[in-house]
């Protein structure tokens, strides 16, 4: 019987966005349940919110969540259906992305006093076709000197159907691939995608695990509870009540399965690297 647990990262998105997520967050990071957090250096409530992830810097990657979509309830924005659109039809504009772009890391970095540690998208925006390009460029340009992983989508395992094939024909692949040319570091396999409709989010969870491999990343929204303005709101319940769980431990430790944070496995994979060179 093997034993070695494999290392993947359980990322909680959204941070910020309401008092209820934060809660929930907060929660599985005392509990040790997340290894990164996603943060919307967008939200009114980041600067009074970030403060409090400062004493898990060492337990968790925490990211920015690149948000071109969510106005909290007080600025109208774009819907996801029509950014979408304009990436399709090539109307991004680089210069408006690349200033939306700094002026989310500069709000980030304001809060928490460093670069990210990592870049991911709401509702996946980062990947889209004419956002993707203005983010990697950036990212050379600003961090040449620190190396920030960058959420991919194509799914862990390729069986999977529905919105984890649309995630990858969206935008997924075409990221892995050129993530993987630039020589950024990047996820090895994604879960976490479903219609934040089901009640047994343990059986999602636990189909996620079958596709565990070093360096996998599954995305989670977790929630105390439901508040406004928040198409997910009873969902985000559900999911942190599986996480808080013991229920999520055994599911973990029978998949053989460890946390891990996916900065310390790109580190892990250089030393081992550099051992075999």
């Amino acid at each position: 019987m093997n034993n070695k647990l494999t290392p993947i990262a359980l990322c909680a998105d959204d941070y910020a966005q309401n008092a209820g997520i934060n809660e929930g967050i907060l929660d599985l990071l005392d509990k040790k349940r997340l290894t990164a957090v996603s943060c919307f250096s967008t939200a009114p409530g980041w600067k009074q919110a970030a403060p409090a992830l400062l004493p898990y810097a060492t337990q968790t990657d925490i990211g920015l969540h690149f948000n071109l979509t969510e106005g909290f309830g007080q600025e109208k924005m774009p819907g996801l259906r029509s950014v979408i659109l304009r990436s399709l039809l090539r109307g991004m504009q680089a210069k408006e992305i690349r200033k939306k772009l700094e002026d989310q890391l500069d709000a980030f970095e304001d809060a928490i006093g460093h670069a990210p540690d990592f870049i991911d998208g709401h509702q996946h925006v980062h990947q889209l076709p004419g956002v993707r390009q203005v983010l990697i460029k950036v990212l050379q340009r600003r961090y040449a000197d620190k190396p920030i992983w960058v959420r991919n989508t194509v799914p862990a395992d390729l069986t999977w159907k529905g919105k984890p094939q649309i995630l990858k024909l969206l935008g997924g692949q075409v990221t892995a691939d050129h993530l993987y040319y630039e020589s950024i570091p990047t996820n090895d396999g994604f879960g976490g995608v479903y219609g934040f409709d089901r009640a047994d989010y343990d059986a999602c969870f636990r189909d996620w695990l079958k596709a565990a491999r070093p360096g996998m990343l599954i995305m989670c929204h977790p929630a105390t509870a439901p508040y406004p303005h928040d198409d997910i709101a009873k969902q985000r319940v559900i999911e942190h009540a599986f996480l808080q769980s013991f229920d999520c431990v055994r599911a973990l430790d029978q998949a053989h399965v460890q946390l891990a944070k996916l900065s310390d496995c790109f580190l892990l994979q250089e030393q081992k690297q550099a051992a075999s060179a």
